[in-house]
């Protein structure tokens, strides 16, 4: 765990914490299935969330190619920094078309 006021646990390795990546197996196979012909996410999600998702749903399904094609995308700058909402340096699809750009 990141700090001692979250939620965790004792470990031979470390303090853990619980993972999320479990619910978006469990999310994906409910919706989905079996398999997934396209699976997206951020660069960021590649390492350990999407690894974590394929172990568990191929053990799950019993099979190998739980996702046929995966599309990881980049992110979008803003004078040179990630555009996110946590650094409030994001704008909006509307305000992007108000300031004139086509």
């Amino acid at each position: 765990a990141k700090s001692d006021d979250e939620i965790g646990w004792a470990s031979p390795w470390s303090r853990g914490r619980p993972g999320w990546h479990i619910e978006c197996s469990a999310m994906s196979r409910t919706v989905f299935g079996d398999t997934i012909d396209v699976h997206s996410g951020g660069v960021d999600l590649r390492f350990p969330h999407h690894n974590n998702e394929i172990a568990q749903c191929q053990a799950h399904s019993l099979c190998a190619d739980w996702v046929d094609t995966w599309l990881h995308t980049g992110h979008l700058h803003i004078d040179g920094l990630k555009m996110s909402k946590s650094l409030k340096n994001f704008t909006t699809v509307s305000a992007l078309f108000d300031s004139g750009v086509d």
